[in-house]
C-alpha cells in the first residue's frame, strides 16, 4: 500500500517518539508482542503504560499493573536476600559453600572446596549452568535440586570466567534456606516483599491467576502466528533464579529501594554498605553486551557508559521476557515485562529510546571490524554443552551459527534456529555481536581454556553460557545410545 499523509509507511528504523506510551506502542506493534508494559521513574514522577492484549486466547487488553514472569529478574531479589544474611553475620560470602552445604555433590574436589557464595552471586562459579529437571512442588524441591549436582560439568575453575549460571542460584535459594530455616519463598516474603511494599510480586502461580496477569505466547512463524506457551513454566527448586512474577511498578519500586540504599517508606532491608555492594564489579563479562552489560556485579548486570553506570538485569521465561533498568547517579529506574518470545527486541529499542530521552545517554554499540577469511575460519566447528550444539561456518565478513537445543532430560532434539555473526571491537577481544534475530546485540565471545585431556580446547561463550568445540558430549551421547 502507497504512502499516504492519512496513512504513513511503517517505519523500518525507531521513529523519534515523543512519549512513553507512545514508544510502547511503536515498538510493540514493530516487534510484533501481543502485550508490552512498562514504567520509568524519573524526578521522583512514575509513568506507567502498556500496549496490546494479555492472551492471545481472551484478547483482553493488558493494563499496566498486570502480573508477569520476571524470570531471571528473580535473581537480584535473591541476591538481596542473601545480602540480607550478610548483614545479619549469618553468611560470609568469601567461604567456600560447603561451610552451609556440606553434603554439596560436585564432581571437582578442588571447585567443591572453593567455590563461594561471591561467586554463585556474580556467576564465577565456572559451574553448567542450565539444568530445568522437574523436583516438584514440594518444601523440599530446593534440597533434592541441589543433592542431583554431582551432574554439573565445572568448565572453568572458580573465579576466572563470567559464566551464566541459573544453578548456582538453586544454591544460593538453598542456603538462604539452611541459615533461615524457612523455604525461601517464605524467607522472601517476610524479609524483602513485605518491608518494601512489594504488595504485586508473588511466588506462586496460584497466587496470580486472581489477579490481572500477562499469559507467556510463542511465535511459531510468521505463517502460523503466535501459540500460548506450555506448560506453564513453574518450577520450585528454581525460585530465586527465576520463579518470581511481578509488575513493572514494583520492579521500580524494588530498584528505587536499592538505589536509596536499601531503605524504602522507612523500613530499611539492606544496610546502605551491602546495597552499595551489589553494583560493585565482581568479575568482567565483555565488550558491552547488551544482555549481561560489560561486567557483573552480586546480582546485577552492569554497565559504564561516559562514565554513567547503569545497573539492571533481564529475564527469559517460555513465552515471556523481561527487562529492569536503573542509572543511579540519575535516579532513574525502567522496568519492561512482555508475553511474547518476541519481546527482547522491542525491550531494547524502548530502552534506548528512554535512556535518551530521559537522560540524554545516547546509543552506543560496538564498532565493527574485519577479519580474514582464515582468521574467521578459526572459529569454524561444532561447540557443544549438554543441551545444545552450535555449528559455526563462515559467512561472507561473519560466522553464520546453526544453534540446535535438545531437552535437558531425555536429549530428544527441541528444535533449531540460526544466527549471523559479525566481529566487534578488535581482534584480541575475540568478540562477535549478534547482527540479527531476537538476540541482537548480543555479544558471543572465544577463550582458551587447555586441560590435561585437550590441551587446544577452545570455549565460546553465547548468551552467558560456555560450550566448547569439540564432537558430541559424552553425557549426550550416552544418553542417545540408551535412547535409541
Amino acid at each position: 500500500m502507497a504512502e499516504t499523509p492519512d496513512r504513513p509507511s511503517w517505519p523500518l528504523a525507531r521513529p523519534a517518539y515523543a512519549t512513553l506510551a507512545a514508544a510502547v506502542q511503536g515498538e510493540s506493534a514493530r516487534w510484533n508482542v501481543p502485550g508490552i508494559a512498562v514504567a520509568a521513574c524519573h524526578n521522583g514522577e512514575l509513568a506507567e503504560t502498556a500496549a496490546g492484549v494479555a492472551s492471545i486466547a481472551t484478547r483482553m487488553p493488558l493494563v499496566p499493573d498486570a502480573l508477569f514472569q520476571i524470570g531471571s529478574i528473580s535473581k537480584v531479589f535473591a541476591t538481596t536476600l542473601a545480602m540480607t544474611l550478610v548483614d545479619e553475620g549469618k553468611l560470609d560470602l568469601d567461604v567456600p559453600v560447603i561451610t552451609y552445604v556440606p553434603d554439596l555433590p560436585l564432581t571437582d574436589p578442588d571447585a567443591r572446596g572453593t567455590i563461594t557464595t561471591r561467586h554463585l552471586l556474580s556467576h564465577a562459579s565456572g559451574l553448567e549452568g542450565d539444568r530445568f529437571a522437574n523436583y516438584g512442588r514440594g518444601d523440599d524441591a530446593s534440597a533434592r535440586a541441589v543433592a542431583n549436582f554431582g551432574v554439573l560439568e565445572q568448565w572453568v575453575p572458580p573465579g576466572t570466567l563470567f559464566a551464566y549460571c541459573n544453578t548456582g542460584f538453586y544454591l544460593v535459594g538453598r542456603i538462604c534456606e539452611i541459615l533461615t530455616g524457612q523455604t525461601f519463598e517464605q524467607a522472601l516474603q517476610e524479609r524483602v516483599l513485605a518491608p518494601w511494599g512489594l504488595e504485586h510480586t508473588v511466588l506462586f502461580a496460584e497466587d496470580a491467576i486472581a489477579r490481572p496477569h500477562a499469559v507467556g505466547q510463542n511465535l511459531r512463524s510468521r505463517e502460523e502466528g503466535f501459540a500460548i506457551a506450555r506448560p506453564y513454566w513453574n518450577r520450585r527448586h528454581a525460585t530465586a533464579a527465576g520463579g518470581v512474577l511481578s509488575t513493572v511498578g514494583d520492579l521500580v519500586r524494588f530498584a528505587r529501594a536499592h538505589l536509596a540504599g536499601g531503605e524504602l517508606d522507612g523500613n530499611r532491608v539492606l544496610s546502605a554498605a551491602s546495597a552499595r555492594a551489589m553494583r560493585e564489579e565482581q568479575i568482567a563479562v565483555g565488550p558491552g553486551d547488551a544482555t549481561f552489560g560489560s561486567a557483573y556485579g552480586l546480582g546485577w548486570s552492569l554497565k559504564t557508559q561516559d562514565g554513567v553506570q547503569r545497573i539492571g538485569h533481564g529475564g527469559a521465561t517460555d513465552g515471556f521476557r523481561a527487562q529492569l533498568t536503573a542509572v543511579p547517579e540519575k535516579g532513574f529506574v525502567l522496568a519492561m515485562l512482555t508475553n511474547a518470545d518476541t519481546g527482547t527486541s522491542a525491550m531494547q529499542e524502548i530502552e534506548a529510546w528512554a535512556l535518551e530521552h530521559y537522560l540524554g545517554i545516547p546509543e552506543q554499540a560496538p564498532s565493527p571490524i574485519a577479519l580474514s577469511a582464515a582468521e574467521l575460519d578459526a572459529y569454524a566447528g561444532s561447540f557443544n554443552r549438554f543441551n545444545q550444539q552450535t555449528v559455526l561456518t563462515r559467512d561472507g565478513d561473519g560466522l553464520h551459527a546453526r544453534i540446535t537445543s535438545f531437552d535437558s532430560e531425555t536429549g530428544t532434539p527441541l528444535g533449531s534456529r540460526t544466527m549471523r555473526l559479525v566481529p566487534v571491537i578488535a581482534p584480541e577481544a575475540r568478540a562477535f555481536r549478534v547482527a540479527d534475530g531476537p538476540f541482537q546485540g548480543a555479544i558471543v565471545q572465544f577463550f582458551d581454556a587447555p586441560t590435561a585431556a585437550d590441551p587446544a580446547r577452545l570455549l565460546m561463550r553465547a548468551s552467558g553460557r560456555l560450550s566448547a568445540r569439540s564432537g558430541v558430549p559424552e553425557k549426550r551421547r550416552r544418553r542417545e545410545k540408551a535412547l535409541a
